[in-house]
C-alpha cells in the first residue's frame, strides 16, 4: 500500500457519553438536549444526532454510539441542541481534530471536549470515545483503560462558527415569530396554558422514563457485578481445592519414600546380620577380592576384582565368583 493511501473500508466509531454544559438556552423549564455530528459541514444530510434527553438540562447523558466511514476528514465537527417545537436552539458546538485520535493507542481515546457557545465563549465540555479503524498507520499499541477518560483537544473553526450563527439567526426569528403569535392568542390564555401543562407533563414522564432506563441499567450493571465476583470467588475455591490436594498427593508421595527406605534399610539390615556382613549382588558394581555377596539367597566370596555386569552372575562368572 503506498504511502498515506487510505484502506479499504477506514471508519470512526463515535460514542456519545453525555455533556455538562455551562448554560440553559430554555426560557421555561429545563432544556431538552441532544447531540449531532458530522464530518463534512458542507453537507447537512451527513449530520446524525443522538435521541433527545428529555427535560435534561446542564447535564444530558446519551450513550450512543455510531460509525460512519472514514476518508481522512482532518475532523469532526459536533453541536449540542435544544429540542424545539419550532427552530432548535444551539447549546454548545466545537471541532475535533482527529489527529489526536490516530496518535492514540489503539487509535482510540475517551476523551473529555470544550465545547463553546455561539459567540466563541467556553460552554462546558462533552464527554466522547472517539475510535478510528482499518487506518494506514495505525497505532496498533494497546488502548488506555476505556473507563479512564482524557483531556482532549477541540477548537472553533471559521466555516463552523458561521453555520451555527446562521442556526442562531433562525432561531432568534422563530422566537419572534412565536412572540408575535402569543400576542394574537392571549385571547386563548386558558388554552395556551393547557398546551403548557402539557408539555411539562410530557416533559415530566420523559425525565421519569429516563430514570427508569437509568436504573435498569444500573440494575444490569450490579447484577453482571455480582455475577462476576461469584465467578472470581468460584475460581479461587476451586484453585485452593487443587493447591490443597496436590500438597496432600506431595505429602502422600513423602511418606511413601520414607516407608519404602525404611523397609529397604531394614532389609538390608537383617540380611546381613544372616550373611556376616554381605550384600545382594549388584549387575553393575565394582568389587575387590574378598568381598562378600549374596545372589539367590545363597553367600559368594569374589576370586578377583572386576566392574560386574548383567551376565557375569555369581552363578554363571565362575572365574570371578565361589561358592561359600
Amino acid at each position: 500500500m503506498m504511502s498515506g493511501q487510505l484502506p479499504q473500508g477506514s471508519s470512526l466509531a463515535i460514542t456519545a457519553h453525555g455533556a455538562n454544559v455551562l448554560k440553559d438556552v430554555e426560557t421555561f423549564g429545563k432544556q431538552d438536549p441532544y447531540l449531532r455530528f458530522t464530518l463534512d459541514l458542507n453537507d447537512p444530510k451527513s449530520f446524525q444526532k443522538t435521541f433527545v434527553h428529555k427535560n435534561a438540562g446542564k447535564t444530558p447523558v446519551w450513550g450512543q454510539s455510531f460509525t460512519v466511514p472514514w476518508n481522512r476528514e482532518p475532523e469532526v465537527y459536533i453541536e449540542i441542541m435544544d429540542d424545539e417545537t419550532t427552530a432548535d436552539a444551539v447549546i454548545a458546538f466545537a471541532a475535533i481534530p482527529l489527529q489526536q485520535v490516530m496518535n492514540a493507542p489503539g487509535s482510540s481515546m475517551n476523551g473529555v471536549f470544550e465545547v463553546f457557545t455561539a459567540d466563541g465563549k467556553p460552554n462546558g465540555d462533552v464527554n466522547l470515545t472517539l475510535t478510528i479503524t482499518n487506518m494506514a498507520g495505525q497505532n496498533y499499541a494497546l488502548p488506555l483503560n476505556p473507563s479512564i477518560r482524557v483531556k482532549g483537544q477541540s477548537h472553533i473553526t471559521v466555516a463552523h462558527q458561521k453555520r451555527i450563527k446562521t442556526l442562531k439567526n433562525k432561531e432568534t426569528a422563530a422566537d419572534a415569530g412565536m412572540a408575535v403569535a402569543g400576542g394574537l392568542l392571549a385571547l386563548g390564555a386558558g388554552l395556551l396554558t393547557n398546551k403548557l401543562v402539557n408539555d411539562e407533563k410530557k416533559k415530566e414522564e420523559a425525565r421519569k422514563e429516563a430514570e427508569h432506563q437509568q436504573q435498569l441499567e444500573h440494575d444490569g450493571f450490579e447484577n453482571e457485578k455480582k455475577r462476576l465476583d461469584e465467578e472470581r470467588a468460584t475460581f479461587e475455591r476451586t484453585q485452593s481445592e487443587e493447591r490443597a490436594r496436590f500438597e496432600r498427593q506431595q505429602e502422600e508421595f513423602r511418606q511413601q519414600q520414607q516407608q519404602q527406605q525404611h523397609h529397604q534399610h531394614h532389609h538390608e539390615h537383617s540380611h546381613d546380620h544372616g550373611h556376616g556382613h554381605a550384600r545382594e549382588w549388584d549387575p553393575v558394581g565394582n568389587y575387590t577380592t574378598g568381598d562378600r555377596v549374596t545372589y539367590h539367597s545363597r553367600l559368594y566370596v569374589c576370586l578377583q576384582g572386576h566392574q560386574s555386569n548383567p551376565t557375569w552372575t555369581p552363578t554363571d562368572a565362575h572365574s570371578l565368583w565361589r561358592a561359600d
